[in-house]
């Protein structure tokens, strides 16, 4: 039934993820209504918002306009609701140098190859739907510049390291196909498992908690936030400080450092 949408979704979202969301929401849309209108759409919406379902009601809401565009219906669509969110561990340099990748050698056998990858979802700062999409003609390696599909179909600048780029290079040209590796989501997630559940280390480690330590690791040496803001591709300054996630003591440490002279 809803082959061609899916199709259609493929051309316009990056991950396979969203892909199956986006379905699974306009299916259980239609599993209550007969008619997608602005009456019905409305009365869907309200009652995830009187069930207090703000994740449920943003996702239908991307949903919704996928499909609205999809059908050509003109539709109109209320704002996302905030939600509060959690503050997420992240890793300092020395965790991820000193207690993640040298262990790497115990964990897989490809342990060299991971720990580029690793690295690179680090210093890059992007998704792992991003990684896995990029194409060859979207990395200059001359430049350092890597042209990034991302979330919500928003393009956008990040670079490469000096410290990965003849290592990424290599990498990247024993790819036998467009895309930039020959790697896909899965392999991926598995390291992150094999990390958690074998190295049992002492936070839960997710693709995501590496944007987050580049992001970490880029203002503790002095990037500008509203820079960081660019390459992490958010539209909002308050989502890329949720990512510092500074603790109290970290805060005073960086307080007590700042020189004031009486007279």
């Amino acid at each position: 039934m809803y082959s061609k949408f899916k199709n259609y979704l493929k051309l316009h979202v990056n991950s396979e993820k969203t892909v199956k969301e986006y379905i699974g929401r306009v299916s259980h849309f239609f599993d209550k209504y007969n008619e997608f209108n602005q009456e019905s759409i409305n009365s869907y919406l309200t009652g995830l918002i009187d069930e207090e379902k703000k994740s449920a009601f943003n996702l239908s809401v991307a949903s919704f306009n996928k499909y609205a565009t999809f059908k050509k219906v003109f539709v109109e669509f209320p704002k996302y609701r905030k939600i509060q969110r959690k503050n997420y561990s992240s890793l300092t340099h020395t965790e991820i140098e000193k207690e993640i990748i040298p262990y790497f050698s115990l964990l897989f056998k490809d342990y060299e190859k991971r720990a580029l990858i690793f690295r690179f979802m680090i210093l890059s700062l992007m998704r792992i739907s991003e990684i896995v999409n990029l194409k060859k003609d979207s990395i200059d390696f001359e430049t350092g510049k890597i042209y990034v599909n991302g979330k919500g179909d928003k393009n956008r600048i990040t670079y490469i390291h000096k410290s990965i780029k003849d290592d990424l290079k290599l990498m990247v040209e024993q790819s036998t196909t467009e895309q930039a590796f020959d790697f896909n989501e899965v392999y991926i997630r598995y390291m992150f498992n094999k990390i958690n559940d074998e190295l049992n280390y002492k936070k839960r480690i997710t693709p995501h908690t590496t944007r987050r330590a580049g992001a970490r690791y880029l203002t503790d040496n002095g990037m500008n936030v509203e820079l960081l803001k660019t390459i992490l591709g958010h539209s909002s300054l308050d989502t890329t400080t949720l990512y510092l996630n500074y603790t109290d003591d970290e805060i005073q440490k960086e307080y007590n450092k700042i020189p004031y002279k009486k007279g």
